[in-house]
């Protein structure tokens, strides 16, 4: 019997010497409470115990409401205005919106990384992998230590009425601060390989427009059917005499422009905006009837502008560098 007990602390100090080297914590599962025998003595020990009772509430309540804006600023570090500003946006938030404006929040104070550890650092990594190794020795002791004990009747409990709790360790891995990496810099003095390169400029044209010429007048003789047909809406019949209407022109540059730019084939932008009729608003020459409500047009009608000649250019140029090398 006196064997077994000197086995038994034995076995205990070396336990007690291994959990201390790897700077484990041990927590008791259990909670102690309060196993005195309650009884009246403050009760009667305090005079007017009811009346005490009210005064502490009341200066309670008088602590809790008389707190003003100078308290809340010294808690808070925010004026009144800000704090009810903060307020009013806090509670504009929908509560579909909570989850997206949190995830916003942190993502603006940066607190991703402190919630969760990012296990693809080195540094992480190698101490992810040392805890997981005193982890699985420090098991693998206890478990040989523990059962040492249970074949010696020994079972490493805690007992708390009829529950029985198994013992919960902590471990604790000793840190190490890690230096910065330091490289040192090499330069290659020597040169071993050439290159032949070639550098192509491509332009393109990315925006085109026209040059234009000076201005130069203009007049021209349109025979007077040609006219009449054209440009119907742009003249006006003349009472001359019974079943003669003379049809004259009207002074309207825009409309006598969009004619002679369809009547010559060139764009409206070589035709100034001014139209000029030398003639007035008669033809020339002669006339002849139309056929058409008795109307007599003259043989021809003269009209006077400005003209331009111009050329397309590029306005805007756009540059496409390409270098192509070659190992020699």
């Amino acid at each position: 019997m006196h064997y077994i007990h000197s086995k038994l602390l034995l076995i205990i100090t070396i336990l007690i010497i291994v959990i201390s080297s790897t700077l484990a914590d041990y927590k008791d599962p259990t909670t102690k409470v309060n196993i005195n025998q309650k009884t009246d003595l403050f009760d009667k020990s305090v005079n007017n115990w009811s009346g005490l009772q009210q005064q502490l509430d009341a200066d309670k309540d008088s602590a809790i409401k008389g707190g003003g804006s100078a308290d809340i600023t010294f808690l808070t570090g925010k004026n009144a205005n800000e704090l009810q500003a903060e307020s009013i946006n806090l509670n504009s938030i929908k509560a579909i919106d909570l989850n997206d404006r949190g995830r916003k929040q942190m993502l603006k104070e940066n607190i991703i990384d402190d919630l969760y550890i990012d296990e693809s650092k080195p540094l992480n990594e190698e101490h992810f992998q040392d805890a997981k190794r005193l982890a699985t020795g420090q098991d693998k002791l206890l478990a040989n230590l523990l059962e040492k004990l249970k074949e010696l009747g020994v079972d490493c409990k805690a007992e708390k009425g009829l529950k029985e709790v198994e013992p919960t360790y902590y471990m604790q891995v000793e840190q190490k601060q890690h230096k910065d990496s330091k490289y040192n810099k090499t330069l290659c003095e020597e040169l071993r390989n050439k290159y032949n390169c070639t550098d192509t400029l491509k332009l393109s044209c990315k925006k085109r427009g026209m040059k234009w010429n000076p201005w130069q007048y203009r007049e021209v003789q349109i025979a007077g059917d040609t006219v009449y047909h054209g440009a119907k809406h742009l003249g006006y019949a003349v009472f001359w005499k019974k079943k003669r209407w003379g049809w004259h022109l009207t002074f309207d540059s825009a409309g006598w422009r969009v004619f002679l730019s369809n009547h010559f084939g060139i764009p409206l932008e070589q035709i100034h905006e001014q139209i000029h009729f030398p003639g007035g608003a008669r033809g020339i020459g002669g006339n002849h009837p139309i056929y058409e409500h008795w109307r007599i047009v003259f043989d021809a009608y003269l009209f006077g502008y400005n003209y331009r000649d111009g050329h397309e250019i590029c306005e805007e140029w756009a540059e496409d560098w390409t270098e192509n090398c070659r190992l020699q």
